[in-house]
């Protein structure tokens, strides 16, 4: 293939430096370091690299560059972390054992060098693989949650993404289209993630600190009251599980402490930091923690322990437990039980 320069070229030429621009407006916009914003730059400045490389790729130049520049062509595989990393980080989550998700492009990356004695189907077969395991990582975060227009919008712009890029080797492969020649596929895939990178761009942003600080801006109630309150809560809970009461309401809670719907509200959104229903899973799982541990609970059933923790079904409780531990509790139980026979 010739080096040449044609209209579809320059528009892609135009759309990299389209990209590049909005990833450094991104982070000007970003004088605080919020992280979500840095994430949603990275994004957009790695699929500027992609471009770039398909650019070099058109116009017949990437054959005289070293190979190890070929590792352009493997950042796919950072494309789902990112906005995985990103979606989270909309809600204030940490995507947890961050490394693992950047695997694949490391290990990937490390067989340029052996490229040549593998047979080329594998390398788009295992993109087009990643990439849909992180639309189903995605829409599955995005199921746990409250319904966030937003986030169904990253999700249906990454999933268009993905299917441009399936059905650029679909087409290959049925030999409907030259390789070299994928420009209306790569515009899609332009489309939706620059459409990602504006829309981002345009969201605001609601840390869980300025979320409460607003909400509680025009509340009366002084840091000491709010650690008073804190400390009552923590001594009825310590010494009477309340939440093992699986009806427990807020305001149940607050006539039995004696204090004020609103002071107790506050004091466990800023003194521990999480939502009310959170906080009563979290006391919920380590009850069940401890219920599972004690040799008279080994054969009881899981909806048991859940029932005595204070939940009011299984499928909450498994959620649950996953949430705070990571695993299921079946598993920790197993684990446990290991534990104590080794």
């Amino acid at each position: 293939m010739k080096a040449e320069l044609n209209l579809w070229i320059i528009f892609f030429i135009a759309a990299a430096a389209q990209g590049l621009f909005l990833s450094f407006i991104l982070i000007g916009k970003n004088p605080s370091g919020r992280s979500s914003q840095n994430t949603l730059a990275l994004l957009l400045f790695t699929f500027t690299l992609i471009i770039s490389y398909y650019i070099v790729f058109w116009m017949g130049i990437s054959k005289d560059l070293p190979i190890w520049l070929g590792i352009a062509g493997n950042l796919t595989y950072l494309l789902g972390p990112l906005v995985l990393k990103y979606a989270k980080q909309t809600q204030n989550e940490d995507i947890k054992s961050e490394a693992i998700h950047y695997l694949p492009f490391l290990l990937i990356s490390l067989l340029i060098p052996f490229q040549a004695h593998i047979p080329i189907v594998v390398f788009p077969i295992l993109q087009i693989a990643h990439l849909f395991i992180y639309v189903a990582l995605l829409y599955a975060f995005i199921k746990t949650k409250s319904p966030n227009k937003w986030l169904t919008k990253l999700l249906f712009a990454f999933s268009g993404y993905c299917l441009c890029f399936l059905a650029y080797y679909l087409l290959v492969w049925l030999g409907w289209l030259k390789v070299e020649y994928d420009y209306m596929v790569s515009l899609g895939m332009s489309v939706f993630i620059y459409f990602i990178g504006y829309s981002g761009y345009t969201q605001p942003y609601h840390s869980e600190k300025g979320h409460k600080e607003n909400k509680y801006a025009k509340s009366n109630l002084t840091e000491t009251a709010l650690v008073w309150i804190e400390k009552k809560l923590d001594q009825k809970m310590e010494q009477e599980k309340l939440f093992t009461n699986g009806d427990l309401k807020l305001q149940d809670l607050a006539d039995t402490l004696e204090v004020n719907l609103h002071g107790l509200s506050q004091a466990i959104n800023v003194k521990k930091g999480k939502s009310f229903n959170d906080y009563l899973n979290e006391l919920r799982v380590n009850e069940a923690k401890e219920l599972l541990c004690k040799q008279e609970n080994k054969e009881a059933t899981l909806l048991a322990i859940a029932i005595d923790a204070g939940f009011n079904n299984k499928t909450s409780f498994l959620n649950a437990f996953k949430k705070f531990e990571g695993q299921p509790p079946s598993q920790y139980r197993k684990s446990i039980l290991e534990k104590r026979f080794q």
